[in-house]
């Protein structure tokens, strides 16, 4: 019966098998990827089997280089390795653990009187053993692994043939416990790139080039962002290049071709359809990975989802837009509104003068009608750009809407059914009354327009808390507390391209002649102004709902005023300050107040107006000046000028759209202010109403300024 060569026999050649058969077998099992504490064990028992009396130990090192923690030793009793596991190292440290602090060999002949042993033999002896030889294990870098170490249960000293084994046992711990080290840090490493990869806020993939290249990983968010699992993805390669906009996939093939030519970066921006219909925008980055000559060449890269990027991209390309617009708009209306002024003016004059019979009387109406059209239109535009000069007030919006259903009675048809739904103790919000009702009524005659063989159009109010920021296509709002007002029509409905531009000015889907562009942009400008947000969802056929966000108020409702007496009881015989530098405009201003038996000091800027006042000896009772004008302003004039004159009520003209002047420092917040071009009547009613309120609660401009 043969056995395998021991190396205790001494023969040399028997020493040289038997290592080589030790060597063959553990490195068998580790190619096996056996665990560490079965290629250990078995390295020990081998060794044992090799020399009869051994009994063999591996211990490791801890990371932090301080301990022995217990990781193979078959034969030696339980308890005793309990006890040694967690073993400090040391100077003094027995066999192990001052062989790991020196970072050489130790051999220990007799335990019971080895002063290396003195701390802890009392740990050994009561299991007999009384010697014990042990030897760092180390990495190919010259680091302590953790030891290997033999004991007897004799004293005595390690024969040559010993310290051979115990070197080769060493050198095959180290080889074992650094490949087990290295598999758990790869699979560490894994563990990691596959966390981060599926944390990312975008799809990771591996695919060959071309339009049908096959897919050979895709990360899990493939399905939370387009529909599709993984295995659903991989299992078809034509499904990329279909779930691409038909707009852009000659964007997304070029990119390829490019990368194939010239090894460059894939880079590309495109549209995709989800599987549930959503369309997203995905901005497509690649690298071609080293293949193997013949094989198909691959791609590795990453899919970001940059819809909220484009949404955000174009909100900022309307904004660009709706300044540029605004500047222009504010740029000609000064002039264009001292313009209409001076034409509304004389209009008004020669009007006052014809009989209503007269030829002439309906030509000076028509010119009339134009003036006030032009005005609009140039109302609209400024309230599109938020420079609109708005008068906010703190308003319960359900008294808004009822006059917004009573006006809109006379405008609806009777196969459209009207309704109201406002939520009861609803909040107060702070706009101009004017403009939120003016902008209800374009959403309502708009659903109307949509509507032309009737349907149904609702108005619904209630109070609204976001608890998070809301992102809608034209507009946003921060968390907080709003009055949403919801216009509903039953009526044709916009698809997602109209969706897109309904905000634009000028864009219209109205004939020729039946609509400026300019009433939605209206209705965006003065919510924005306002500090809201509005949104909008619309289906072809099923109609649409217009969403207005408005910030909830705590303050109490303004009270009304009373508007300007009527025009006829307009007369005065006060002193007007008329400040005014365009002159076409002071003069037929000027006449015309003289005419209501006013006396009229007018002055071409504020300087000279502050001179008038310096050297007049009459109590000037109103000022009515621009705002800007050259040399010195109505503002500057009027904080002068109450100085002189403290009693007297200020009222200010404006052809600048420019809603800043409200937030400009020094000016009064309740200020009057008429925004030309503006009808004679109505500045003649607006000065008797200052002139005549006295109320503690009504202070003049000039008094708060």
């Amino acid at each position: 019966m043969s056995t395998a060569p021991r190396m205790s026999d001494g023969d040399p050649q028997q020493i040289a098998e038997a290592l080589s058969l030790l060597d063959k077998a553990v490195l068998e099992m580790i190619r096996a990827q056996q665990p560490l504490t079965r290629v250990l064990d078995s390295l020990c028992l081998k060794i044992e089997e090799q020399s009869p009396g051994l009994i063999c130990s591996v211990l490791l090192l801890s990371t932090d280089g301080t301990t022995l923690r217990d990781a193979a030793a078959p034969s030696l009793p339980a308890s005793y390795r309990l006890s040694v596991d967690g073993a400090k190292i040391g100077p003094r440290s027995g066999s192990c653990g001052t062989a790991a602090y020196r970072q050489q060999p130790v051999v220990v002949t007799d335990i019971a009187n080895d002063a290396l042993w003195a701390d802890c033999k009392h740990l050994a002896l009561p299991h007999g053993l009384r010697a014990c030889w042990s030897m760092p294990i180390s990495s190919h870098d010259g680091s302590v692994l953790g030891t290997f170490a033999c004991y007897y249960r004799e004293p005595r000293a390690p024969e040559p043939y010993h310290l051979q084994l115990i070197d080769r046992a060493t050198h095959l711990a180290g080889i074992a416990i650094e490949h087990h080290r290295a598999k758990a840090e790869l699979r560490a490493a894994e563990t990691r790139y596959r966390t981060l990869v599926e944390r990312l806020p975008a799809i990771t993939y591996i695919a060959e080039v071309g339009v049908e290249g096959r897919w050979q990983f895709v990360s899990p968010q493939i399905e939370s962002m387009l529909g599709f699992s993984a295995d659903e993805w991989m299992s078809n390669s034509g499904l990329w290049m279909s779930r691409i906009h038909v707009e852009d996939r000659e964007i997304a093939i070029a990119a390829e071709k490019r990368v194939q030519e010239t090894g460059t970066l894939y880079k590309a921006e495109y549209r995709m359809h989800a599987k549930d219909g959503r369309v997203l925008w995905f901005r497509d980055e690649a690298n071609l990975l080293d293949a193997a000559p013949g094989a198909n060449p691959m791609m590795q890269g990453v899919l970001y989802d940059i819809t909220e990027h484009k949404r955000l991209e174009e909100q900022l390309r309307q904004a660009q837009k709706m300044e540029a617009i605004g500047q222009l708009a504010g740029g000609v209306a000064h002039d264009f509104n001292n313009l209409l002024m001076v034409m509304g003016a004389h209009i008004d004059r020669i009007r006052d003068r014809l009989r209503p019979d007269d030829p002439l009387s309906a030509d000076a109406t028509e010119v009339q009608s134009a003036v006030r059209r032009a005005a609009a239109l140039t109302s609209q535009l400024l309230a599109f750009s938020r420079k609109q000069l708005l008068q906010p007030k703190v308003l319960d919006v359900s008294s808004v809407l009822d006059g917004v259903a009573r006006m809109l009675g006379r405008l609806l048809a009777e196969s459209i059914e009207l309704k109201i739904d406002v939520e009861k103790n609803l909040s107060r919000v702070r706009v101009d009354q004017g403009q939120l009702e003016q902008a209800l009524l374009n959403l309502a005659l708009n659903a109307r327009d949509a509507m032309p063989a009737g349907g149904n159009l609702s108005i619904q109010a209630k109070s609204i808390h976001f608890h998070e920021a809301q992102n809608w296509r034209h507009s946003s709002v921060q968390p907080g507390a709003y009055v949403m007002v919801a216009v509903t029509d039953s009526g044709t409905g916009m698809d997602t391209t109209t969706q897109a531009r309904i905000f634009e000015p000028f864009f219209t889907t109205k004939g020729p002649g039946k609509g400026t562009g300019l009433g939605l942009p209206m209705v965006y400008g003065v919510i924005k102004q306002s500090g809201g947000a509005i949104s909008v969802y619309s289906e072809l056929g099923k109609g649409t709902t217009f969403k207005i966000f408005l910030p909830q108020c705590d303050a109490d409702v303004t009270p009304g005023l009373k508007q300007g007496v009527p025009a006829a009881d307009a007369n005065g015989n006060e002193t007007i300050l008329l400040v005014e530098d365009q002159s076409a405009i002071r003069e037929v201003t000027s006449v015309y107040l003289m005419g209501l038996g006013y006396n009229v000091l007018a002055a071409p800027d504020g300087e000279a107006a502050l001179k008038i006042a310096e050297t007049q000896n009459t109590r000037i009772d109103l000022v009515v000046t621009d705002i800007v004008m050259p040399n010195m302003g109505g503002r500057e004039l009027v904080t002068h000028l109450t100085r002189l004159h403290p009693h007297a009520k200020v009222l200010f003209m404006s052809g600048y759209p420019d809603f800043s002047l409200r937030q400009s420092e020094g000016f009064p917040e309740n200020a009057e202010v008429l925004q030309k071009p503006f009808s004679l009547k109505s500045l003649a009613s607006k000065a008797r109403f200052l002139l005549d309120n006295n109320s503690p609660d009504q202070k003049s401009a000039s008094e708060q300024s």
